[in-house]
Protein backbone atom coordinates (compact mmCIF):
# COMPACT_ATOMS: atom_id res chain seq x y z
CA UNK A 1 0.00 0.00 0.00
CA UNK A 2 1.13 3.31 -1.04
CA UNK A 3 0.14 6.75 -0.27
CA UNK A 4 2.49 8.56 -1.97
CA UNK A 5 1.24 12.35 -2.42
CA UNK A 6 -2.53 11.56 -1.35
CA UNK A 7 -3.85 14.57 1.02
CA UNK A 8 -5.78 14.17 4.01
CA UNK A 9 -7.73 16.97 5.55
CA UNK A 10 -6.21 16.70 8.87
CA UNK A 11 -2.36 16.44 9.33
CA UNK A 12 -0.22 13.48 8.64
CA UNK A 13 3.36 12.74 9.72
CA UNK A 14 5.19 11.12 7.19
CA UNK A 15 8.72 9.66 6.35
CA UNK A 16 9.29 12.24 3.85
CA UNK A 17 9.90 15.18 5.62
CA UNK A 18 8.76 17.38 2.52
CA UNK A 19 4.91 15.50 2.95
CA UNK A 20 4.78 16.10 6.93
CA UNK A 21 2.19 18.41 8.51
CA UNK A 22 4.56 17.98 11.66
CA UNK A 23 7.42 20.32 12.15
CA UNK A 24 10.35 18.33 13.89
CA UNK A 25 8.60 14.91 14.59
CA UNK A 26 10.22 12.46 12.67
CA UNK A 27 9.08 9.15 12.05
CA UNK A 28 10.15 6.11 10.03
CA UNK A 29 9.47 1.97 10.32
CA UNK A 30 13.10 -0.06 10.99
CA UNK A 31 14.13 -3.47 10.67
CA UNK A 32 16.73 -5.68 9.45
CA UNK A 33 15.15 -8.02 6.61
CA UNK A 34 16.71 -11.18 4.75
CA UNK A 35 15.36 -14.45 3.30
CA UNK A 36 16.86 -17.35 5.14
CA UNK A 37 15.68 -19.53 1.93
CA UNK A 38 12.67 -20.47 4.10
CA UNK A 39 11.54 -17.37 5.10
CA UNK A 40 11.53 -14.10 4.26
CA UNK A 41 12.36 -12.62 8.37
CA UNK A 42 11.78 -9.07 9.10
CA UNK A 43 14.23 -8.99 12.50
CA UNK A 44 13.56 -6.02 15.03
CA UNK A 45 10.56 -4.69 12.87
CA UNK A 46 9.68 -1.69 14.99
CA UNK A 47 9.07 2.26 14.71
CA UNK A 48 10.97 5.24 15.50
CA UNK A 49 9.35 8.50 16.78
CA UNK A 50 10.33 10.91 18.33
CA UNK A 51 6.59 12.62 19.56
CA UNK A 52 5.38 12.00 22.86
CA UNK A 53 2.24 12.45 22.54
CA UNK A 54 1.80 9.92 19.41
CA UNK A 55 3.48 7.66 21.88
CA UNK A 56 1.61 8.04 24.68
CA UNK A 57 -1.51 7.45 22.23
CA UNK A 58 -0.19 3.90 21.32
CA UNK A 59 0.27 3.08 24.62
CA UNK A 60 -3.28 3.80 25.63
CA UNK A 61 -4.59 2.18 22.37
CA UNK A 62 -6.13 4.88 20.46
CA UNK A 63 -3.75 4.25 17.49
CA UNK A 64 -2.35 1.29 16.26
CA UNK A 65 0.56 0.71 14.04
CA UNK A 66 0.30 -1.55 11.25
CA UNK A 67 2.95 -3.53 8.97
CA UNK A 68 1.44 -4.09 5.95
CA UNK A 69 2.88 -6.37 3.82
CA UNK A 70 1.99 -7.06 0.12
CA UNK A 71 2.85 -9.10 -2.71
CA UNK A 72 0.80 -9.24 -6.06
CA UNK A 73 2.80 -12.11 -7.30
CA UNK A 74 1.03 -14.78 -5.22
CA UNK A 75 -1.96 -12.22 -3.82
CA UNK A 76 -0.43 -12.24 -0.71
CA UNK A 77 -1.39 -9.07 1.56
CA UNK A 78 -0.94 -9.18 5.02
CA UNK A 79 -1.04 -6.50 8.27
CA UNK A 80 0.89 -7.72 10.83
CA UNK A 81 0.67 -4.96 14.52
CA UNK A 82 3.53 -3.61 15.62
CA UNK A 83 4.92 -1.05 18.56
CA UNK A 84 7.87 0.78 19.35
CA UNK A 85 9.34 -2.40 20.88
CA UNK A 86 11.03 -4.37 18.42
CA UNK A 87 9.69 -7.87 16.85
CA UNK A 88 10.67 -10.44 14.61
CA UNK A 89 8.33 -11.59 12.02
CA UNK A 90 8.73 -14.40 9.97
CA UNK A 91 6.73 -15.42 6.52
CA UNK A 92 7.01 -18.78 4.39
CA UNK A 93 9.16 -18.16 1.32
CA UNK A 94 6.68 -19.83 -0.68
CA UNK A 95 4.47 -17.22 0.22
CA UNK A 96 6.02 -14.42 -1.84
CA UNK A 97 7.67 -14.16 -5.24
CA UNK A 98 9.45 -11.22 -6.96
CA UNK A 99 7.77 -7.85 -6.13
CA UNK A 100 7.30 -7.59 -2.42
CA UNK A 101 6.11 -4.21 -0.94
CA UNK A 102 6.93 -3.07 2.45
CA UNK A 103 5.06 -0.22 4.21
CA UNK A 104 3.97 0.87 7.50
CA UNK A 105 1.74 3.68 9.14
CA UNK A 106 0.28 4.67 12.54
CA UNK A 107 -3.55 4.42 12.66
CA UNK A 108 -6.76 5.46 14.83
CA UNK A 109 -7.73 2.21 16.61
CA UNK A 110 -10.92 4.38 18.02
CA UNK A 111 -12.53 7.78 17.02
CA UNK A 112 -10.54 10.96 18.05
CA UNK A 113 -12.76 13.84 18.80
CA UNK A 114 -10.66 16.45 19.35
CA UNK A 115 -7.06 15.43 17.70
CA UNK A 116 -4.39 18.53 18.13
CA UNK A 117 -0.36 18.50 18.87
CA UNK A 118 2.10 21.05 19.54
CA UNK A 119 3.94 20.06 16.54
CA UNK A 120 1.29 20.92 13.90
CA UNK A 121 2.89 23.15 10.77
CA UNK A 122 1.77 26.94 11.93
CA UNK A 123 -1.31 26.60 9.15
CA UNK A 124 -2.53 23.98 11.21
CA UNK A 125 -1.34 25.49 14.91
CA UNK A 126 -4.29 25.73 17.15
CA UNK A 127 -6.65 23.75 15.18
CA UNK A 128 -8.74 20.57 16.41
CA UNK A 129 -9.45 17.81 13.73
CA UNK A 130 -11.82 14.65 14.43
CA UNK A 131 -10.31 11.62 13.36
CA UNK A 132 -12.31 8.51 12.43
CA UNK A 133 -11.55 5.00 13.47
CA UNK A 134 -8.69 3.53 10.78
CA UNK A 135 -8.05 7.00 9.48
CA UNK A 136 -3.96 7.09 8.62
CA UNK A 137 -1.77 9.40 11.43
CA UNK A 138 1.80 8.92 10.00
CA UNK A 139 2.95 7.09 7.10
CA UNK A 140 5.98 5.36 6.31
CA UNK A 141 5.50 4.09 2.38
CA UNK A 142 8.56 2.10 3.35
CA UNK A 143 10.34 -0.08 0.53
CA UNK A 144 9.82 -2.56 -2.17
CA UNK A 145 11.94 -5.89 -2.16
CA UNK A 146 12.94 -8.52 -4.69
CA UNK A 147 11.71 -12.50 -3.59
CA UNK A 148 14.26 -14.16 -5.73
CA UNK A 149 12.46 -18.31 -5.45
CA UNK A 150 14.67 -20.80 -6.08
CA UNK A 151 12.58 -23.51 -7.92
CA UNK A 152 15.67 -25.33 -8.40
CA UNK A 153 14.21 -27.98 -5.78
CA UNK A 154 10.82 -27.82 -7.24
CA UNK A 155 12.18 -28.75 -11.17
CA UNK A 156 13.79 -31.20 -9.43
CA UNK A 157 11.22 -33.05 -7.48
CA UNK A 158 8.52 -32.44 -10.01
CA UNK A 159 10.89 -34.29 -12.93
CA UNK A 160 10.18 -37.84 -10.62
CA UNK A 161 6.86 -37.40 -12.30
CA UNK A 162 5.37 -38.81 -15.85
CA UNK A 163 1.92 -38.14 -16.30
CA UNK A 164 0.72 -40.59 -19.17
CA UNK A 165 -2.26 -41.46 -21.08
CA UNK A 166 -4.42 -44.22 -21.09
CA UNK A 167 -7.67 -44.97 -22.77
CA UNK A 168 -8.73 -47.94 -20.75
CA UNK A 169 -9.07 -46.09 -17.78
CA UNK A 170 -11.70 -43.90 -15.68
CA UNK A 171 -9.78 -42.31 -13.14
CA UNK A 172 -6.33 -41.09 -12.09
CA UNK A 173 -3.58 -44.56 -11.53
CA UNK A 174 -0.85 -44.19 -9.72
CA UNK A 175 2.06 -46.32 -9.81
CA UNK A 176 5.61 -46.38 -8.19
CA UNK A 177 7.82 -46.96 -10.76
CA UNK A 178 11.79 -47.23 -10.61
CA UNK A 179 12.30 -44.00 -11.88
CA UNK A 180 9.15 -42.42 -11.95
CA UNK A 181 6.18 -42.18 -10.41
CA UNK A 182 3.75 -42.33 -12.85
CA UNK A 183 0.37 -40.59 -13.05
CA UNK A 184 -2.04 -42.22 -15.23
CA UNK A 185 -5.13 -40.26 -16.84
CA UNK A 186 -8.49 -40.94 -18.85
CA UNK A 187 -8.19 -40.22 -22.73
CA UNK A 188 -10.33 -36.87 -22.37
CA UNK A 189 -8.50 -35.62 -19.12
CA UNK A 190 -5.28 -36.24 -20.48
CA UNK A 191 -6.24 -33.79 -23.23
CA UNK A 192 -6.94 -31.29 -21.25
CA UNK A 193 -3.95 -31.57 -19.39
CA UNK A 194 -1.47 -31.83 -22.80
CA UNK A 195 -3.29 -28.25 -23.88
CA UNK A 196 -2.47 -26.96 -20.66
CA UNK A 197 0.52 -28.19 -19.00
CA UNK A 198 2.89 -25.47 -20.62
CA UNK A 199 0.67 -22.30 -19.34
CA UNK A 200 2.71 -21.32 -16.21
CA UNK A 201 -0.65 -20.28 -15.54
CA UNK A 202 -2.10 -23.55 -14.24
CA UNK A 203 1.18 -25.68 -12.92
CA UNK A 204 0.24 -24.51 -8.96
CA UNK A 205 -3.15 -26.26 -10.17
CA UNK A 206 -1.57 -29.81 -11.56
CA UNK A 207 0.96 -29.65 -8.35
CA UNK A 208 -2.55 -29.43 -6.33
CA UNK A 209 -4.45 -31.87 -8.59
CA UNK A 210 -1.77 -34.28 -9.71
CA UNK A 211 1.41 -34.08 -7.89
CA UNK A 212 1.10 -33.79 -4.31
CA UNK A 213 -1.67 -36.55 -3.89
CA UNK A 214 0.65 -39.18 -5.99
CA UNK A 215 3.84 -38.22 -3.99
CA UNK A 216 1.67 -38.29 -1.09
CA UNK A 217 0.15 -41.61 -1.83
CA UNK A 218 3.71 -43.49 -3.05
CA UNK A 219 5.40 -42.10 0.24
CA UNK A 220 2.89 -43.33 2.60
CA UNK A 221 3.05 -46.76 1.36
CA UNK A 222 6.84 -46.45 2.15
CA UNK A 223 5.98 -45.48 5.47
CA UNK A 224 4.20 -47.68 6.56
CA UNK A 225 6.47 -50.44 4.84
CA UNK A 226 9.46 -48.98 7.09
CA UNK A 227 6.70 -48.79 10.14
CA UNK A 228 6.18 -52.66 9.95
CA UNK A 229 9.62 -52.93 9.30
CA UNK A 230 9.18 -54.81 6.15
CA UNK A 231 11.00 -52.34 4.20
CA UNK A 232 14.16 -50.17 5.62
CA UNK A 233 15.09 -46.48 3.91
CA UNK A 234 18.18 -47.74 1.75
CA UNK A 235 16.39 -50.75 0.27
CA UNK A 236 13.52 -48.36 -0.74
CA UNK A 237 16.32 -45.88 -2.09
CA UNK A 238 17.89 -48.74 -4.28
CA UNK A 239 14.83 -49.73 -5.69
CA UNK A 240 12.95 -46.15 -6.64
CA UNK A 241 15.72 -44.16 -8.08
CA UNK A 242 13.04 -40.94 -7.19
CA UNK A 243 13.06 -41.14 -3.79
CA UNK A 244 17.24 -39.93 -3.80
CA UNK A 245 15.24 -36.75 -5.13
CA UNK A 246 12.48 -36.47 -2.76
CA UNK A 247 16.00 -37.20 0.11
CA UNK A 248 18.02 -34.41 -1.20
CA UNK A 249 14.85 -31.80 -1.21
CA UNK A 250 14.13 -32.85 2.17
CA UNK A 251 17.82 -31.39 3.52
CA UNK A 252 17.57 -28.76 0.99
CA UNK A 253 14.50 -27.60 3.21
CA UNK A 254 14.91 -28.16 6.56
CA UNK A 255 18.90 -28.62 6.48
CA UNK A 256 18.80 -32.18 7.89
CA UNK A 257 19.47 -35.54 6.88
CA UNK A 258 16.30 -37.83 6.10
CA UNK A 259 17.06 -40.62 8.27
CA UNK A 260 14.77 -43.81 9.01
CA UNK A 261 13.76 -42.60 12.05
CA UNK A 262 12.79 -39.26 11.11
CA UNK A 263 11.01 -40.69 7.96
CA UNK A 264 8.52 -43.26 10.60
CA UNK A 265 7.58 -39.92 11.57
CA UNK A 266 7.09 -37.32 9.29
CA UNK A 267 3.99 -36.20 8.11
CA UNK A 268 3.92 -36.90 4.30
CA UNK A 269 0.99 -34.85 3.47
CA UNK A 270 2.59 -31.89 5.02
CA UNK A 271 6.12 -33.11 3.60
CA UNK A 272 4.48 -33.31 -0.03
CA UNK A 273 3.18 -29.62 -0.37
CA UNK A 274 6.66 -28.75 0.94
CA UNK A 275 8.63 -30.21 -1.31
CA UNK A 276 6.63 -29.17 -3.91
CA UNK A 277 6.51 -25.59 -2.94
CA UNK A 278 2.77 -25.72 -1.34
CA UNK A 279 0.79 -26.12 -4.99
CA UNK A 280 -1.94 -26.35 -3.15
CA UNK A 281 -2.42 -22.97 -1.65
CA UNK A 282 -0.62 -21.88 -4.30
CA UNK A 283 -3.10 -23.20 -6.95
CA UNK A 284 -6.11 -21.33 -4.86
CA UNK A 285 -4.60 -18.19 -5.13
CA UNK A 286 -3.37 -19.01 -8.62
CA UNK A 287 -7.71 -19.73 -9.76
CA UNK A 288 -8.12 -16.72 -7.95
CA UNK A 289 -6.17 -14.49 -10.07
CA UNK A 290 -7.33 -16.37 -13.56
CA UNK A 291 -11.00 -15.75 -12.04
CA UNK A 292 -10.45 -12.21 -11.36
CA UNK A 293 -9.03 -10.98 -14.99
CA UNK A 294 -11.98 -12.75 -16.37
CA UNK A 295 -14.26 -10.42 -14.21
CA UNK A 296 -12.04 -7.51 -15.18
CA UNK A 297 -10.87 -7.94 -19.00
CA UNK A 298 -13.52 -10.58 -19.93
CA UNK A 299 -12.88 -13.80 -22.44
CA UNK A 300 -9.93 -16.44 -22.06
CA UNK A 301 -7.19 -16.33 -20.15
CA UNK A 302 -3.67 -16.28 -22.48
CA UNK A 303 -1.10 -18.76 -22.97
Amino acid sequence: MQIGNKLFPYPTINNNTLRSCFKETVYSFKCNDYNDGQNYILEDARIEINNENIKKKIKEGQLGVGLIIECSATVYRKMYELTIEPQTIKIPIGELRDKVEVSCYIYAKEQIENFNDNDFLEDYDGYCFKIDKNDIIAIDDGYSTIIAYDDSMDKKVSSIFQIIRDKSLQCMVIEKKAKKIVISLPEEEFTYYDNLRKNDNFQNIFFAMLAIPALTYCLKEFQDTVKLGDYELEAIEMEYNWFISVKNAYKKQYNVELTEEVFKNLDVSILSQKLLNNGNLNGIKDLFNISIGRKLYGGEEDE
